[in-house]
């Protein structure tokens, strides 16, 4: 994550840097960790903060595939929510034991941003319990397609479009009749605002087009749907962090 020296985001007292880190160790914040462009990622917590060399700590994951693609990467961004607040810094990750359990070390950040935003934390949809999104627009085969979500927050949603379905789409293409199938609740009908195409590389080396959309005009009503179908998923992960399950 590059920063730019006028960045109003940037925080690189080391005082406030140390302040932010205790907070998301002390609250035991959910933080994601992903290498930009790639599909590899993570829910992670802090485990520690090392006091002689301002090391993070983190949970790894249960995959060694996982754990081997973020340890090869150059740059791993971690990003969490603090008080409504994301906070974002990235770094090398290198391998670390704590408490005779593998983790994850990455170095102090010198800089950390920290972005003032309404969106809940964004968190990927797992395999195991898939959902999808079905897209009506006349510019898709049939009129419609069903795409599964990658990850979800309170203010958007990402898809994967393995077959370039959406790449021709202009970004900011408004797609009024969408509907989100979310295991275990109600179907969720939304628009969806066209934020971004990204290219993303899957573990197998495979490239797959991903889009990422914001919704529009969301009901109060269906965004609190989305809002507890993301406490689920939420309460799993801390459920499988912490071995209660």
């Amino acid at each position: 994550m590059a920063f730019q020296e006028d960045d109003p985001f940037a925080v690189s007292q080391p005082l406030q840097i140390q302040a932010i880190l205790n907070g998301l160790l002390n609250k035991r914040t959910l933080v994601r960790l992903d290498v930009p462009g790639h599909t590899a990622s993570i829910i992670s917590t802090l485990l520690a903060l090392d006091k002689r060399t301002g090391a993070v700590l983190l949970d790894n994951a249960s995959e060694d595939e996982v754990n081997a693609q973020l340890l090869r990467a150059r740059s791993v961004r971690l990003q969490g929510t603090l008080d409504r607040v994301m906070i974002e810094f990235s770094g090398p990750l290198s391998p670390a034991q704590h408490g005779g359990r593998a983790a994850l070390s990455m170095a102090a950040p010198t800089r950390i941003r920290r972005m003032q935003r309404r969106d809940s934390f964004r968190v990927d949809i797992p395999p195991s319990n898939p959902a999808d999104c079905l897209i009506e627009d006349r510019l898709l085969p049939s009129g419609r397609a069903r795409f599964r979500m990658l990850d979800l927050s309170a203010g958007g949603v990402r898809l994967a479009d393995p077959e370039g379905l959406l790449s021709k789409m202009d970004i900011g293409t408004i797609l009024p009749d969408c509907t989100l199938d979310l295991p275990g609740a109600d179907p969720v009908d939304v628009s969806l605002r066209l934020l971004r195409h990204a290219q993303l590389i899957q573990e197998n080396g495979k490239p797959l087009h991903a889009v990422a959309f914001r919704f529009f005009n969301l009901p109060g009503n269906r965004q609190i749907t989305i809002q507890q179908f993301i406490g689920v998923l939420e309460r799993a992960v801390i459920a499988r962090r912490w071995g209660n399950e």
